[in-house]
Order: C-alpha cells, then sequence, then structure tokens
C-alpha cells in the first residue's frame, strides 16, 4: 500500500514513529503524524503548517498534552517480544548487539504499532487522494487525511494552535 507515498510522506510516517519512540510512546497516534508532517520540511504539509505558525516544537508541545489528556499511554511490548523468544530470538540480545554495531539506541523493536484512529488517518489520506484524481499520496492528503474528521486529533491540535483546521486543510 505505501508504495503509493511520495518520499516526503513515507519520511512523514518514520518521522512520526520516531517521534513516538522519542516521546517513550510504543505506539503511534494521529498526533504523532501531525508531528511527523510538521517535520517533514519538503512535502507541502509540512509547509502550510509552518506558513500557519505551526512549528514542530508547538505541535510536539500540544501533542504530548492531547496525549496525556486523552490518557494514552505506552502499551506494553512485552507480547512481541515473548513471541520471539518462542522461536529462541533474544530480543535483549539481538538490542546489545545492535546497540555495539550500530550505536546505542538506533535499533528500537518493536517499532510502534498505528493506533486505530492514526490507521483510520491514513486510509482517509487515500482517499482524499484517490479523490482529487491522484495516483499517489502526498504529505497533503495526509494533512487532509488528519483533518478530515472532526472528532479526530487532527483538528483538536489545530484548533488547540489557534488555527483555523479548515485554513490549513485549504
Amino acid at each position: 500500500m505505501f508504495d503509493i507515498f511520495t518520499d516526503a510522506a513515507k519520511r512523514a510516517l518514520v518521522l512520526a514513529q520516531d517521534e513516538a519512540i522519542m516521546l517513550g510512546h510504543d505506539f503511534v497516534a494521529a498526533e504523532h503524524l501531525l508531528l511527523g508532517l510538521a517535520g517533514t520540511d519538503d512535502g507541502l504539509a509540512g509547509q502550510v503548517l509552518a506558513g500557519q505558525g505551526m512549528t514542530a516544537e508547538e505541535t510536539r508541545r500540544l501533542a504530548v498534552g492531547q496525549l496525556t489528556a486523552d490518557g494514552l499511554t505506552a502499551a506494553s511490548a512485552a507480547e512481541p517480544v515473548a513471541a520471539l523468544a518462542t522461536i529462541g530470538i533474544d530480543v535483549d540480545d539481538v538490542r546489545r548487539r545492535a546497540d555495539e554495531s550500530f550505536g546505542r539506541g538506533k535499533f528500537v523493536f518493536p517499532r510502534p504499532a498505528y493506533v486505530s484512529e492514526a490507521k483510520r488517518a491514513i486510509e482517509r489520506s487515500v482517499g482524499e487522494a484517490q479523490a482529487l484524481g491522484h495516483d499517489y499520496v502526498g504529505t497533503e492528503h495526509m494533512l487532509l487525511g488528519l483533518l478530515g474528521a472532526d472528532d479526530a486529533p487532527g483538528p483538536r491540535l489545530v484548533s488547540a494552535a489557534g488555527l483555523d483546521p479548515a485554513e490549513c486543510a485549504g
């Protein structure tokens, strides 16, 4: 599915996961997706958000506040680790070896999973691209997907920054 995503859109998805890891979350929420978009300078969404005064730092502050207010905390990574242990893979040993080879903290397992709200935003992104007749999904489509549902975190965060979600999506 992600083969139709532009390089900037793929970078935004990776940045979203990296932001989640950096914040100590083992999940990727819609707030993290917005952080990924805000941090992607070469994507249209990052340019639109920056043009509206929504910096990566401000977005991070608002996202952390919203996640905390919503009571979202890190879920346990014990299940995947236990599953790998049953087939003889010691994740702690893999981490140790990766730290030795690539530098401490460069290997994170498991990578954070997308929560259902973030998955729906990504699906809406694809729908937005298709509705516009595009055969690719860019960061602009991802921003539209994040801002497309009134009850989603995207509009709440943009509004909390004092911006109009419709202006950011327009």
